[in-house]
């Protein structure tokens, strides 16, 4: 049987497997989405507009006017209210990630970038790929879509857009969200499919950041490059994990619902607890050791299956 992994089930079993279960087992998440990951989803088709127009040379109001429509139609389709439907107090709770301050973003990024993409030739927006994790294995693959492919001067990058509210007092992004890409999986990995797409061509990766400040606007291209070895370090460790994923997997055929508790993808405790958060299963870890005797999803869950190839578009790769 042929598996397909990406970033985010991989992300999930190392953050938790207890996590991993809930998520990409049962298939449970919540009802309500939360608003960075739908801020975020509308800024990613924002620049999916924009990048467009910005390598074709079109005038500035006309990129804006593009950038904030994709922004809003991604906006209301994630069930958010249009800004004209909201009042003060909505503003208030959902600041700094409201529309309004997604429109001086994009206004800023515009002006910011209008100068230097000039000399980049877009050759995808959000590119979906499938590569093998082991050329002796064709069980295996890994799957991702890249936000952007460019070339540059004979060479290709990725460009992977990133919001954050991670602003320091003096100015600009914080340390630790700078540094925060390198090492990263997700990077790592579009590396390694990079490599494998355009060979000898690879220049390395560029993290497009925007901050999300209700007073602030900046933004960054950050390069991360690795070399060979530490790609074939993070193939291992791929690897590895998914070795893992698929043992646990196997494990749990022998669990049931009558067991005292579930004998297969523990819980990590020390990721209870994220930004100051609970974790969406927290409550549910906390009162069953076994959760196989849940047949249901909790109240506020519902069954939304995870499929790599559909979630990136990697699906109609398969279909040529």
């Amino acid at each position: 049987m042929t598996e397909y992994y990406d970033n985010t089930r991989i992300s999930a079993f190392k953050k938790c497997p207890r996590y991993y279960y809930f998520r990409h087992i049962r298939h449970w998440t919540v009802d309500k989405p939360a608003i960075p990951l739908i801020f975020g989803g509308a800024w990613h088709m924002a620049m999916e507009a924009i990048w467009p127009m910005l390598c074709d040379g079109a005038k500035q109001p006309d990129i804006i006017k593009a950038g904030f429509a994709a922004f809003i139609a991604e906006w209301t389709k994630r069930g958010m209210p249009h800004p004209d439907n909201m009042d003060y107090e909505m503003e208030k709770e959902l600041a700094p990630r409201t529309p309004g301050t997604a429109f001086e973003m994009i206004m800023d990024y515009v002006a910011n970038r209008i100068g230097k993409t000039r000399d980049l030739e877009l050759i995808s927006v959000e590119r979906p790929f499938i590569v093998p994790l082991d050329p002796t294995d064709d069980s295996v693959f890994y799957v991702g879509k890249i936000d952007k492919v460019i070339k540059q001067r004979g060479k290709v990058r990725a460009i992977e857009h990133k919001t954050t509210t991670a602003y320091k007092k003096d100015g600009g992004f914080r340390g630790t969200f700078v540094d925060g890409f390198s090492p990263n999986s997700q990077v790592d990995g579009y590396l390694y499919a990079l490599h494998m797409l355009w060979p000898n061509q690879v220049q390395g990766v560029w993290i497009d950041a925007a901050l999300v400040h209700r007073t602030e606007t900046g933004f960054l291209f950050i390069p991360i490059e690795k070399q060979q070895n530490q790609l074939n370090s993070w193939l291992w460790e791929t690897n590895y994990w998914i070795s893992q994923i698929q043992a646990h997997t196997e494990a749990l055929a022998a669990c049931s619902a009558d067991d005292q508790f579930l004998a297969s993808f523990p819980k990590q405790t020390g990721s209870c607890q994220d930004f100051n958060k609970n974790c969406e299963y927290h409550d549910i870890c906390r009162f069953k050791p076994n959760p196989a005797t849940i047949a249901a999803p909790p109240a506020g869950f519902h069954e939304e299956p995870w499929n790599p190839l559909h979630e990136t578009g990697a699906e109609k790769l398969l279909a040529k």
